[in-house]
């Protein structure tokens, strides 16, 4: 499936035209990205099939449906909140996607959260062991890093919904300094505690103590903290909550219209 990533950069270059160009055009246009994009993510599930990943096929079969979603009320109502989303998603995509499909930008912010989680660790006396530009060691047991280690995820979101609407840049620049650094640098901590409870068998053998760390207490642990986050963005930037409202009474809308 050569042609699926193609799909994704077209998709982010329309929605790039559509934000800059007269409105005329900005909604088919948008319309078109939007129906490119959720093409991309429908084509996704085939990569998670071979590895039983069945919550992500899942979150990818809802992506592509709300994409399709979009491109409807955006060909039908021309509503702003449409527009919204749209900027959204290309700030956000265009910054994630940089990271995820270019494996130099990639492979560069994994080894500095790798390094920046070893100097953390090794500044509060805990022996971590950089043994390559994204694998830590401690007390022998590697914990290898990833693309998804970074936080770039989260941070991608927050940096779209934050850079779109429309707010004094005061208020604007409070909410970013208050997620994206918040976020990063809660991340290392997060993957410090894991190497740590990995390396000293916190619960029981490494690839046992990794698991309950890194899957069950982190992924929780990071879900209470983008909530905690997210409260104080809104807090912030009422206007966001508003927009996010509004999406919602536009997809409700939007189903009961097409039904």
């Amino acid at each position: 499936m050569d042609f699926v990533q193609p799909l994704l950069w077209i998709s982010l270059v329309l929605f790039l035209i559509a934000i800059a160009t007269p409105r005329k055009f900005t909604y088919p246009l948008g319309a078109a990205g939007w129906i490119l994009f959720g093409f991309y993510w429908a084509f996704q599930p085939a990569n998670y099939l071979a590895i039983d990943d069945y919550f992500n096929i899942l979150v990818c079969l809802l992506v592509a449906v709300f994409c399709g979603a979009v491109a409807y009320l955006m060909w039908t109502k021309a509503d702003d909140v449409t527009l919204l989303i749209t900027k959204a998603a290309a700030v956000g995509g265009i910054f994630y996607f940089s990271f995820a499909q270019f494996s130099s930008l990639g492979n560069a912010l994994t080894a500095a959260v790798a390094s920046q989680t070893a100097l953390l660790l090794n500044s509060l006396g805990v022996p971590a062991v950089q043994a390559n530009w994204n694998v830590l060691t401690l007390n022998g047991a590697p914990v290898q890093f990833i693309l998804a280690c970074t936080g770039i995820q989260s941070i991608a979101l927050f940096l779209g919904v934050v850079a779109c609407v429309s707010a004094p840049p005061r208020r604007k620049l409070a909410a970013f300094m208050v997620s994206i650094p918040t976020i990063y640098i809660l991340n290392i901590i997060r993957d410090a505690f894991v190497l740590t409870a990995t390396g000293n068998q916190w619960f029981g053998l490494p690839p046992n103590s990794f698991f309950v760390s890194h899957d069950v207490i982190a992924k929780f642990g990071s879900l209470l903290a983008l909530m905690l986050i997210s409260y104080l963005v809104f807090l912030i930037l009422p206007e966001l909550l508003d927009a996010v409202v509004g999406v919602f009474d536009l997809l409700k809308g939007g189903v009961k219209g097409a039904s």
